[in-house]
């Protein structure tokens, strides 16, 4: 409970942001000029990333029969708050992704992470910087400008829609209503140019206070519960941890969506606790010699052990039930679609969509 308490408290952000729209020029209006454009009945989506693009691509091509879009994770920013992408990612939206009489769309998703040097993936200067943000969303001009950079980028990338994924934006207010108008002129921008846009919300996403426009699919994340940012051990997720998420999904316009994590993560000792995929997870656990075991409030499987040293080791990760299990919760709210982040290191992701052999 403290843990979905906290990340409730990001509403409370909310409030401040209306006290600044008193005092900013840039007032929220009511409406959006953007409308909402025909989307897919359910779209069925998923992530490969640009650091693991040889696995991701080997399931995108396995389960591609069941996917209404992939997403490509290799859009990022410089400096100056310019677009840059990392990775194969023309090689990737080369790609094809056979499905009967259905084509699979794929974005280019763009985070706020910045690289002091677009050519070098291991330049990552600052992770979910909001100060880059402060600056390309201060006013219509600038907000026009990045618009435009981000078109202009997933474009010339060969995608056929674009993603975003800016985070920690909540915990700014001025940051957040900046972000807010963002999204309603590159909704109106994407209406216009019939461009297919998602826009990825953290948890903490306030839908129940702030005003977003129809247009978009809007996609809430419901994971990390536990992960690197805790001491202690335990899922991604659990059943009341996606039953909070789901109730902030109905506030925002349709089509929505959630997204589900693969893989888990590792506490060992001292160090940093530490991000694992399936497949690393189920060989550190066989490694120790430890007992995997299914959690029942989250479906997750963990296990504890030690190093040859004793250093204690406890995992948490999801595998194809775990997936299946929050499927299941979201699919009887009525969401309009589930994404996964993300595909690769999964042992038997055919396992988790219907109409798949494992």
């Amino acid at each position: 409970m403290r843990k979905i308490m906290k990340i409730l408290s990001g509403a409370m952000a909310a409030g401040v942001i209306l006290i600044v729209a008193g005092t900013v020029s840039l007032m929220v209006p009511s409406t959006s000029a953007a409308k909402q454009r025909p989307q897919p009945s359910f779209d069925s989506n998923a992530w490969v990333a640009y650091w693991d693009y040889d696995k991701g691509l080997k399931e995108a091509k396995a389960v591609s029969s069941q996917l209404n879009s992939v997403s490509y994770f290799g859009g990022a920013l410089d400096s100056q708050g310019k677009v840059i992408v990392l990775g194969p990612a023309r090689d990737f939206s080369q790609e094809k992704l056979p499905r009967y009489k259905v084509t699979v769309k794929k974005y280019l998703t763009v985070v706020n992470d910045v690289y002091g040097n677009p050519q070098d993936s291991k330049s990552q200067t600052k992770v979910k910087d909001t100060a880059v943000l402060e600056n390309i969303l201060a006013t219509k001009e600038t907000r026009q400008a990045h618009i435009e950079d981000l078109f202009g980028t997933m474009k010339q990338y060969g995608y056929d829609g674009l993603e975003i994924d800016y985070e920690q934006v909540w915990k700014n207010p001025l940051v957040a209503f900046r972000y807010v108008k963002f999204i309603q002129e590159i909704a109106a921008a994407a209406d216009e140019q019939q461009i297919p846009l998602r826009i990825i919300f953290e948890p903490s996403v306030p839908a129940n206070k702030l005003i977003f426009p129809e247009g978009p699919e809007y996609v809430i994340m419901s994971y990390n519960l536990y992960g690197t940012h805790t001491k202690e051990a335990g899922p991604k997720a659990d059943k009341a941890f996606i039953d909070t998420i789901l109730g902030r999904v109905d506030r925002l316009p349709r089509p929505h969506s959630i997204a589900l994590a693969t893989g888990g993560c590792i506490w060992e000792g001292a160090q940093s606790p530490r991000m694992v995929t399936e497949e690393e997870a189920r060989n550190l656990a066989k490694s120790l010699h430890a007992d995997v075991q299914r959690d029942e409030a989250s479906q997750a499987l963990h296990f504890e052990g030690r190093r040859a040293d004793g250093t204690a080791v406890t995992g948490w990760y999801a595998d194809s039930e775990t997936l299946k299990a929050w499927k299941q919760q979201a699919l009887e709210h009525g969401v309009d679609g589930i994404s996964l982040w993300r595909l690769g290191g999964n042992d038997r992701i055919k396992a988790y969509y219907v109409g798949l052999m494992p």
